[in-house]
């Protein structure tokens, strides 16, 4: 039983999203804007702690306290193609099993009390500020930081973005030649652990602050974990 819960979390009180996320990534179109999924890369989970944040400000992120098996998971980002924004991408899934989501609870981290939670919209969420999401195991986290530090080290002259993820983001650009087109999604490996990846991803309309939920099913498993970048609905 400690293991189960372990697993599958035993939360106390719980926030559900006011929105089905299925919808998202089982449809052509919401709303009226039509939708595409993508699938970036399979997320190494080490530890079975996921920390969900912007990858470029995550030093002290803290992993949210449901946890999960250690495997690889896939990743898919669900893009709207917006009539005023163009693309954008809406939402980002960790799914951990084929099974259908039957609710979606608030994921969040030590120290976030759903209590205080008034409204029916109001949610805890990880703050943007690059314009960037992503979702990393907590140990691969530990090496990132390791990484920065070694970076700054060395190189203090530098910077690990421009310098480094940068350039690999422009790699998965639609239009190589377009300066512009910086690209909206890396799967990447840490050079100092060359087993663990962070998958990171556009963030919607950019900075602010946005929700994750856990997907859980009829008999209470978590099979998926979901961002919301507030773009649909």
């Amino acid at each position: 039983m400690d293991f189960f819960n372990r697993l599958f979390g035993k939360p106390g009180k719980v926030t559900l999203a006011t929105i089905d996320y299925n919808k998202y990534f089982d449809n052509d179109e919401v709303d009226g804007v039509r939708l595409e999924l993508f699938k970036i890369g399979e997320l190494s989970v080490s530890s079975g702690k996921i920390i969900v944040c912007d990858p470029l400000v995550n030093y002290g992120a803290l992993p949210l306290t449901r946890a999960v098996n250690p495997g690889k998971y896939p990743v898919t980002v669900c893009i709207a193609h917006t009539d005023q924004a163009g693309e954008r991408y809406a939402a980002a899934k960790l799914e951990f099993s084929k099974s259908k989501a039957k609710r979606w609870e608030l994921a969040v981290i030590e120290g976030q009390d759903v209590s205080k939670l008034k409204e029916e919209d109001d949610y805890f969420g990880f703050p943007v500020d690059a314009g960037l999401g992503c979702f990393m195991d907590a140990e691969t986290n530990r090496f990132y930081d390791e990484l920065s530090d070694q970076y700054r080290q060395r190189r203090p002259e530098k910077d690990i973005y421009n310098d480094l993820i940068a350039v690999e983001f422009k790699k998965n650009a639609k239009d190589q030649t377009n300066p512009n087109d910086i690209g909206d999604w890396l799967d990447f490996y840490l050079p100092n652990k060359p087993d663990l990846n962070i998958i990171m991803f556009s963030s919607g309309f950019g900075d602010g602050t946005y929700p994750s939920y856990w997907g859980v099913t009829e008999s209470g498993e978590i099979c998926s974990l979901v961002i919301d970048f507030i773009v649909l609905g």
